[in-house]
């Protein structure tokens, strides 16, 4: 039940969030996902881990959707910065990462199975965002294949840094 929950919470934040910058209400979305996200890790048998997840991926997520926009793969809907990744971005990507020792701990330690099903899923989401307007592919077809290598690379490693994370966390409790 926990793992359908967490599923739940990360589709509520994804929704929210882009359809809070697709309808210039991104603020609320952002405190309304930021209330799910502190009640998931309140609830969480590996807070720390999820703390420390979380920042990392919204480190790589900043980084990366900020390449995105430099790059011109992707505009993002906002009313803040546009040439950096926008604000509503974080709650997403902290969401994601609170997934990985939850809802999708089935693909830890399954690392290609990870790449391949991000190479798919990410390019998705971003696509799907696009599609409810919280942004613009400026070149669908070199969005889509750059989106997939990128996220054929960074399934994988989030995995591998939340193993890494959860090992070290297990080991310094014993």
């Amino acid at each position: 039940m926990k793992k359908l929950i967490n599923f739940i919470q990360f589709q509520a934040v994804w929704f929210l969030c882009i359809f809070g910058a697709a309808h210039q209400f991104e603020l609320m979305a952002i405190l309304i996902s930021v209330g799910i996200i502190a009640w998931a890790i309140l609830t969480s048998e590996h807070r720390m881990h999820d703390y420390v997840i979380g920042l990392i991926a919204v480190i790589i997520g900043v980084a990366l959707d900020s390449l995105l926009i430099s790059q011109n793969l992707i505009t993002f809907t906002t009313a803040y910065w546009t040439s950096m990744a926008p604000l509503w971005m974080t709650p997403i990507w902290i969401a994601l990462a609170l997934t990985l020792q939850s809802s999708m701990s089935w693909l830890s330690g399954r690392y290609l199975l990870a790449g391949v099903l991000g190479a798919i899923s990410g390019p998705f989401a971003y696509w799907a965002g696009v599609r409810m307007g919280a942004g613009v592919f400026p070149d669908f077809v070199t969005a889509m294949i750059c989106l997939s290598v990128i996220w054929l690379i960074i399934t994988p490693a989030l995995f591998y840094l939340s193993s890494l994370l959860k090992a070290r966390h297990v080991h310094s409790s014993n």
